[in-house]
């Protein structure tokens, strides 16, 4: 199933290890041979300011918050590939 996340790479979400994460998901998704069927879009913002990096997957509209690269990991993982949400980095926007 397509997938398309979208990333804030805000100033909020750049000090706090957006840029690292987007490379090290990156990797991951070409790992898990996802890159065909996932896109990503980097957001100015997602309006969520320190709680970030923030991601949303679509195209149900989980919100992540906290992503790391090991949380990226858990994300490609159990969400685009098992299709579970990580319920632990679930975020409900403010």
């Amino acid at each position: 199933m397509p997938h398309h996340l979208l990333i804030c790479t805000g100033p909020s979400c750049r000090q706090e290890g957006a840029e690292e994460m987007l490379a090290a998901l990156h990797l991951f998704l070409c790992d898990a041979s996802l890159q065909a069927y996932t896109r990503l879009t980097l957001c100015c913002c997602l309006g969520q300011c320190g709680r970030g990096p923030n991601m949303v997957v679509y195209p149900d509209g989980t919100w992540y918050g906290g992503v790391d690269t090991r949380a990226a990991l858990q994300i490609v993982r159990g969400h685009l590939l098992e299709g579970k949400v990580v319920t632990a980095l679930v975020q409900v926007p403010e």
